[in-house]
This record gives structure tokens, sequence and C-alpha cells, in this order.
């Protein structure tokens, strides 16, 4: 009797441990998928986007950022409501936009500056928080 009950035991928490481990990576690929997504653009339409946004900037901008608008990487998202913080334009909630991803050239961390950008006219329209 006492086997069965320790045989018991050790299955179960091994079926425990076993389960535990596909919640954490179930939760693991949910979460790579609810974040920013980055689309496979062809290299014109990527770079019209990085260089149309970077002549949109403000000298002062273009001063931090390390390299030129060549060296941004360039992804979609759709902006939450907490994501538009320095976003005047509250309209775009809840629809999807460019986020260009330039690397600045402060030497704390984050070292990024994140702005957004329509994705049909191109045109400027805030910047993103970094953590």
């Amino acid at each position: 009797m006492k086997k069965y009950l320790v045989s018991g035991l050790i299955l179960t928490l091994g079926l425990a441990a076993c389960s535990g481990q596909s919640v954490v990576q179930k939760s693991t690929e949910k979460k790579e998928q609810s974040d920013v997504k980055i689309k496979s653009e062809d290299a014109v339409k990527t770079g019209d986007v990085k260089e149309a946004v970077w002549n949109q900037l403000d000298p002062r901008s273009r001063e931090r950022i390390k390299g030129t608008w060549k060296d941004a990487k360039v992804s979609t998202v759709t902006l939450s409501k907490d994501m538009m913080t320095l976003v005047k334009d509250k309209s775009y909630a809840g629809k999807e936009v460019y986020a260009i991803d330039f690397s600045t050239t402060s030497n704390s961390i984050p070292n990024n500056m994140i702005v957004y950008a329509d994705k049909k006219s191109l045109d400027f329209i805030g910047l993103g928080l970094v953590d």
C-alpha cells in the first residue's frame, strides 16, 4: 500500500512539473505573438519609412541618434492607450502604425528612441516609451 501511495505521489508531482513547463512555453509563445511583430517588408519600402520619418525629426532629435536613418529598425505595432503617453493625436489608439527604432548616442540604458509614423502617409505621430 505504501509503495502505491509513494508511486502515485511521484507520478502526480511528475505530471504537475511537466504541465508547468507547457504552461510556461505557451505563455512565452503568446507573449512573443503579442509583442511587436516585425513584418517582412521589401527594402525599398522600409527605407522609405525610415527616411521619411528621419526628415520629419527636429535637429535636436537627429543629434541624439547614433548613425543615420539607414541604421534604424522598422516594425509595426498596434498602439494601445498605454503606449500613447507621448502621442498627441489619440485617434491612433488601436490602429496599426510603424514603429521606427533609432539607436541613440546616450551611454545610459535604454539607449534608443522609438518614433511612431502613420502607415499610409508616413507622417510623424509621436515618440514611443522605451524601457
